[in-house]
């Protein structure tokens, strides 16, 4: 995940967000209940309420894409380090928001949501962003290129 440029609250969501979707691409295997205990292992009394306003961010980027989110399977060692374009995308535009930077959280939502709207991302990702932790300094918004 350091090529990506995301901190430790980033990478965490982002292992949160692996197992929502494979709760949705496999409904069986109830990924959302790891999820949720991901997020309470990792925000502790918070984890409830950021689980919540991450599945808001999920289910907000999967009403707005006219296709399908391409994760890496959350409990595969080697895939799990990974990102793929899309889960890339959608962690830049967290962690723009959370560093300011609204424009380059933008231009990567219009890119994650195929040119729809991104209102409703943008709305849930700064509700999100309400109650996370404050970033850590050391990223820079120029560590999120590829």
């Amino acid at each position: 995940m350091d090529k990506v440029g995301v901190d430790a609250i980033e990478t965490h969501l982002l292992t949160i967000a692996r197992h929502v979707f494979q709760s949705f691409s496999n409904p069986a295997s109830q990924g959302w209940l790891t999820a949720l205990q991901r997020a309470q292992l990792a925000f502790g009394n918070q984890g409830p309420d950021i689980f919540a306003r991450l599945l808001d961010v999920l289910q907000s980027i999967r009403c707005a894409r006219t296709s399908c989110f391409m994760f890496n399977a959350p409990t595969c060692a080697h895939c799990a380090q990974i990102a793929t374009e899309h889960e890339r995308r959608m962690l830049v535009a967290i962690a723009s928001i959370r560093r300011d930077n609204v424009g380059r959280a933008r231009a990567e939502l219009m890119m994650l949501c195929e040119g729809a709207s991104t209102q409703a991302v943008l709305a849930a990702i700064e509700r999100l962003i309400a109650v996370l932790p404050a970033p850590e300094r050391h990223v820079s918004a120029a560590s999120f290129a590829q």
